[in-house]
């Protein structure tokens, strides 16, 4: 694959180069993925073959009461705020590619 691309860029194209060209997409993509964070579906970044970024929310969870399954004392479990996470979900491509060099499993 990194053959390939080096090929069409005329070029050799390691695994550092490729994290040198992750590391300039890095804020385009983050700032896409960031945009509409305000909406209840936050924003969503195609990555071509590999897939899709996505940012989504936890909702916050209240302080609660609980029993600490090790001691079997009661506990209190703090609250929590909202978060955003990102999540990456691979594409058809990448995962067909895993496919072809995945090990078959006695």
């Amino acid at each position: 694959m990194t053959k390939a691309l080096g090929d069409d860029w005329g070029t050799t194209f390691s695994r550092r180069d490729a994290g040198k060209l992750l590391d300039a997409l890095w804020p385009v993509m983050s700032d896409l993925a960031l945009k509409d964070t305000s909406k209840t579906t936050p924003g969503s970044v195609p990555m071509g073959n590999l897939g899709r970024l996505k940012m989504r929310y936890k909702a916050a969870t209240k302080a609660r009461k609980g029993t600490n399954p090790f001691t079997g004392e009661p506990a209190t479990f703090k609250a929590k705020p909202a978060t955003l996470t990102p999540r990456f979900t691979a594409g058809k491509v990448l995962k067909d590619q895993a496919a072809k060099h995945s090990r078959k499993l006695k």
